[in-house]
């Protein structure tokens, strides 16, 4: 892709702040090409770039197949969200008798907080309470869950060691899977995650999330969510631990963009107290590194006045550099970015050629 190329494609992410200028010299200078329309349907922010045009009465201005290949996946997300919405109120209901031990993260709430065909989500995420959790699974396998994995679109029950190494090492257990067969959504499919293993509390960060939970409407029924500092400090933890680890690097499922898009629709909308209070909570819970790290990338690609980049550079006093710091677990080895740019890391094509070996890493 030419420099113009990656700049249309950001900006056809920009959907609560877009550049209309920017967008018509970039479309009349002809770099709305097959490229573009890979890398967002390859990030799965084609629903938002259509939206981006429409909104900006853009869509004429593109090629029609381009046009229309973004329009189809808006329509399918419609379309797959009605299905999603049915599995989250099913969800609740079954988890009616344990709502204090639980609640939903991610795309749960996301798909919905989006303007509609924005988001979907391939699976509903559960943070739950430890003491809890045999609780929640014979919930949920007293409703015809099983415990396995979706692989080539068929599902693969898992073997009892799998469910026990996965409870051990990873803080989560092997997901819950049930065949639904809704619109563009054959199988539902249910993680538990029990410990937010990127902080350093001992799990006061697990039990408040779910202490201070909020209620969030979708359709005709609720659902549990963390509050919104909770909320924001999970999202922009999880983006830095795929970010910041060797293996999801070498999977290529290190950088989605759409995750970006997830902080920096949240980071615009907080205000100052918010944002020191995400601040504050942070310190706390000793995830300075994931939020800076974060909402300061999401600021090299999305927003470049990120409100929340400031106020965390300044409470936070991490060093840029933390961007640049990967870990391999399995070697206990450091690497570090040679390249500092996050736009050109995002559209490399093998960001492992961009590491070089930097040290060792003591867990």
């Amino acid at each position: 892709m030419n420099e113009k190329e990656k700049r249309l494609t950001l900006e056809l992410c920009k959907f609560q702040d877009k550049d209309k200028s920017a967008l018509i010299s970039l479309i009349k200078e002809g770099h709305a090409t097959p490229s573009v329309l890979g890398e967002l349907f390859f990030n799965r922010t084609a629903g938002i770039a259509y939206g981006v045009l429409k909104d900006a009465e853009l869509i004429g201005a593109v090629n029609r197949e381009f046009a229309n290949s973004l329009r189809n996946a808006y329509i399918q997300n419609i379309e797959r969200n009605k299905s999603f919405s049915e599995c989250l109120k099913y969800v609740s209901e079954i988890l009616m008798g344990a709502s204090d031990s639980y609640v939903m993260l991610k795309g749960a709430y996301l798909c919905f907080a989006y303007p509609k065909g924005y988001r979907t989500s391939n699976d509903i995420d559960l943070l739950v309470n430890p003491e809890k959790i045999t609780d929640i699974e014979k919930l949920l396998s007293s409703n015809g869950f099983i415990q396995g994995n979706i692989r080539n679109g068929n599902f693969t029950p898992a073997k009892r060691r799998e469910i026990i190494e996965s409870r051990m090492s990873r803080g989560e257990t092997v997901p819950f899977v049930k065949e639904v067969n809704l619109p563009f959504m054959k199988y539902l499919e249910i993680d538990i995650n029990f410990s937010l293993g990127s902080y350093s509390d001992d799990g006061k960060a697990v039990r408040d999330m779910i202490a201070s939970a909020r209620t969030f409407k979708i359709d005709d029924f609720y659902i549990r969510i963390p509050s919104e500092k909770h909320f924001f400090i999970h999202l922009c933890s999880h983006l830095w631990k795929e970010a910041s680890v060797y293996p999801w690097i070498k999977m290529k499922r290190d950088m989605s963009l759409y995750k970006y898009c997830d902080i920096y629709m949240m980071a615009n909308g907080l205000s100052t107290d918010i944002a020191e209070g995400i601040a504050e909570c942070a310190k706390e819970y000793g995830a300075e590194k994931d939020c800076f790290c974060s909402v300061a990338q999401t600021a090299e690609l999305l927003c470049e006045n990120n409100f929340a980049y400031r106020v965390f550079a300044e409470k936070f006093g991490v060093d840029e550099g933390a961007k640049d710091i990967v870990i391999s677990p399995s070697e206990k080895k450091i690497y570090k970015y040679e390249e500092k740019s996050a736009v050109k890391r995002l559209f490399s094509s093998n960001r492992l050629k961009l590491l070089k070996e930097a040290g060792v890493w003591i867990p």
